[in-house]
């Protein structure tokens, strides 16, 4: 009886042994996953904020040359 016992936790042992290494390459294909969009998400941030700061600049030197524009006349 106690033979079959240890017989059986031996057997779920040796089960979810073989699973927690299945399992481990799930979380790291996530994890993979998730930095992948983490490091697109910052790209797009970046870029988006370069052109907003070249929007600025060009509407400033619109806006200086438009004041000029103005007290010349």
């Amino acid at each position: 009886m106690i033979f079959g016992s240890i017989l059986i936790i031996l057997a779920i042992a040796l089960v979810l042994f073989v699973l927690s290494f299945f399992l481990n390459d799930k979380f790291d294909k996530l994890e993979t996953e998730i930095e992948q969009l983490s490091i697109s998400t910052m790209q797009d941030s970046y870029q988006l904020k370069k052109k907003v700061q070249i929007l600025e600049e060009e509407l400033l030197t619109d806006t200086i040359s438009s004041d000029e524009d103005l007290y010349r006349n």
